[in-house]
């Protein structure tokens, strides 16, 4: 397999996650629920969503859909970490932990930040140069060995 194969089927491997949706989860203010969008700021509608309590991570606490701008409420029951699920059944996806104080609302701001398109981009460029980097090392170890077996 030439170098220039060997690119090719990197570059075609990390397209898919170069170039795929992100998912952005961010509490509402003033409720207890979500607004799920793509990073393009589209929201998810009519996605899948499932919430998983404090006290049990494996059996949903409460399931359903988002609204047609992406939007779904829940009524927590306990305060803790409340696990937020959603599914768009395109492939696009993600979870969101939120923090539900004691009187049973979610504090601003509380959930996680996931990372930004920009940054998925870059991060995916950065692995495809760094396994390149590898496999011309490993190929310059290789033919150096060769060079050195031929002179000996």
């Amino acid at each position: 397999m030439n170098r220039s194969s060997l690119i090719i089927i990197l570059f075609i491997a990390f397209s898919v996650t170069l170039f795929s949706h992100g998912v952005d989860i961010v509490p509402i203010n003033g409720g207890t629920g979500i607004e799920a969008k793509y990073d393009t700021g589209d929201p998810i509608s009519h996605a899948e969503v499932t919430v998983y309590s404090p006290e049990n991570h494996k059996e949903p606490f409460q399931s359903g859909v988002t609204d047609k701008n992406g939007r779904f409420l829940f009524f927590p029951d306990s305060e803790g970490e409340w696990r937020v699920v959603v599914n768009d059944w395109t492939g696009h996806g993600g979870t969101t932990k939120i923090k539900v104080g004691s009187d049973l609302e979610i504090p601003a701001g509380n959930t996680e930040k996931p990372l930004g398109r920009g940054m998925k981009i870059f991060s995916g460029i950065s692995v495809i140069f760094g396994i390149t980097g590898i496999l011309f090392y490993l190929m310059a170890v290789r033919e150096r060995k060769k060079g050195s077996d031929a002179h000996s």
